[in-house]
């Protein structure tokens, strides 16, 4: 079971990737008896699963476990990305200046979000933020995680189509010029307009993830 832990015990937080039906079981008699009062995420990723796995749907039900995010994986190449050139958008990077009113506009659309804004203040150096402003009021936003290892479109709250796709293009155009040839971006299954305006900036569908939530 070890291999498939990933414990917080500061945040008393325990994220577990991929788990077959058959290791669920066992895997839940030990989470019940050794981890009382933590946050157990399972997480499934099907770019990552094996050929043929699918995700126990059935006996995460049966332990009470919570779908939390049902996501399709769309994923941009640097040689299919169709920037957007041309705009009145008021579309800058964040500054230091600028983050605690990103911080409270940020944390009220997401606040249930593991990365709040009191997190992202702790490790400024994997985001990429651009802010959209109107009359001097932030009215949207799009963050991107940039680390050795990847890169991934994270969060867009737009105020329109347009201002969805030139935020989501700004986002993928910043991660392409730091030496990144690939955007992942998970977006909600329900959310077809967001996956329309993704492919007409260049992302195609890979995958799906999901990620089921229970409390010990």
């Amino acid at each position: 079971m070890a291999k498939l832990l990933q414990i917080n015990e500061q945040e008393k937080f325990i994220q577990i990737n991929d788990i077959s039906a058959e290791a669920l079981s066992a895997t839940w008699a030990q989470l019940v008896k050794d981890y009382p009062g933590y946050e157990v995420f399972f997480s499934y990723n099907s770019e990552r699963m094996a050929d043929g796995q699918v995700v126990p749907v059935g006996e995460l039900a049966e332990i009470g476990a919570e779908l939390v995010d049902d996501m399709l994986a769309f994923r941009l190449r640097f040689s299919n990305f169709k920037p957007i050139t041309e705009t009145n958008l008021s579309i800058t990077p964040l500054d230091e200046a600028g983050f605690s009113t990103f911080a409270e506009f940020h944390d009220q659309h997401y606040p249930d979000i593991y990365w709040t804004s009191e997190r992202i203040a702790k490790r400024l150096d994997i985001w990429q933020i651009f802010t959209l402003k109107e009359d001097g009021q932030i009215t949207g936003y799009t963050m991107a995680m940039v680390t050795p290892n990847n890169a991934e479109i994270f969060a867009i709250v737009p105020a329109d189509d347009l201002s969805f796709k030139t935020l989501l293009a700004t986002a993928c155009n910043q991660v392409f010029t730091v030496e990144k040839e690939e955007v992942l971006y998970m977006i909600d299954r329900k959310a077809a307009t967001n996956q329309t305006l993704a492919k007409e900036v260049g992302f195609e569908k890979t995958g799906f993830y999901q990620g089921y939530r229970f409390i010990l």
